[in-house]
């Protein structure tokens, strides 16, 4: 009589094997979400209203500046007043234009991250249970050493989950966090127009791609992983563990790097 077989052991394993690279392209397909599609209403409601205190905010600002100039006795040629009449415009252009402009950097950004992801299933997908189950010389008293080999590598599948959930809500929540930059983007970009507040609007836009390119840092850090493993000596339960901990932290860290690589981190 034993506790149980070597299959069923290794059977356990391919299911774990299977949600872990289930829960992995549940996570990928979170990157082929557009916030630009027709069904989400919630830019198009926000852009409504937000696109008109920003084209408030730029007559303000050109408002200003024309005063400005013409009280400090500035305005000397029709060359400098078409210089803030061209600035005006631009701006306004810039606002009216602000969900493209978004669009264009996300286009970017994601395009490259979706094309990693739809190019491979699951990062453990070239893992098969031999890989990580080695069956023990002796089976010991009723089979118990096939339920205690099982129970080592569980731990590890359990690490490689939890950084699959971390991932799932990273990429999720950037979904939100795009709708959001895209929907109140016409006030920062509104900031062209206004002198000395360059910095801000630049600021938005390096925002925006970090959070663009977060995506492709979170893909690139899972797509590298078998990789990772090889240049470790291959895959052990000791190895795997500390690559997967390694792999949570840094999908947690994926929008810190994000912002550090375009500069405003």
């Amino acid at each position: 009589m034993s506790i149980i077989e070597w299959d069923t052991v290794k059977n356990w394993v391919y299911d774990w094997l299977c949600m872990v690279n289930n829960s992995f392209d549940t996570a990928m397909n979170a990157l082929t979400i557009s916030p630009f599609s027709s069904t989400i209403t919630a830019i198009d409601t926000a852009l409504a209203a937000v696109e008109g205190v920003a084209l408030v905010l730029v007559s303000l600002f050109f408002a200003m500046q024309l005063c400005n100039e013409a009280m400090l006795l500035k305005i000397q040629s029709y060359e400098q007043v078409f210089k803030i009449f061209f600035k005006f415009i631009l701006a306004k252009v810039i606002v009216q234009n602000a969900r493209g402009l978004m669009g264009i950097i996300f286009t970017s950004f994601n395009g490259i991250a979706s094309g990693l992801a739809s190019g491979t299933y699951g990062f453990l997908s070239g893992y098969g249970t031999d890989a990580l189950l080695t069956r023990p010389d002796d089976a010991g008293f009723m089979n118990v050493n096939y339920l205690v080999k099982y129970l080592e590598t569980l731990p590890t599948f359990l690490i490689l989950m939890g950084a699959c959930w971390v991932i799932n809500l990273v990429l999720i929540g950037r979904v939100f966090e795009i709708v959001v930059y895209t929907a109140v983007s016409p006030i920062p970009l509104a900031t062209f127009a206004a002198e000395g507040w360059h910095d801000s609007a630049r600021s938005f836009v390096k925002s925006y791609a970090a959070v663009c390119l977060q995506g492709l840092i979170v893909v690139l850090m899972f797509y590298a992983f078998t990789q990772v493993m090889d240049l470790m000596g291959g895959i052990d339960s000791v190895g795997i563990t500390i690559v997967s901990l390694s792999l949570a932290m840094g999908v947690s860290k994926s929008g810190q790097w994000a912002r550090q690589a375009v500069g405003c981190g």
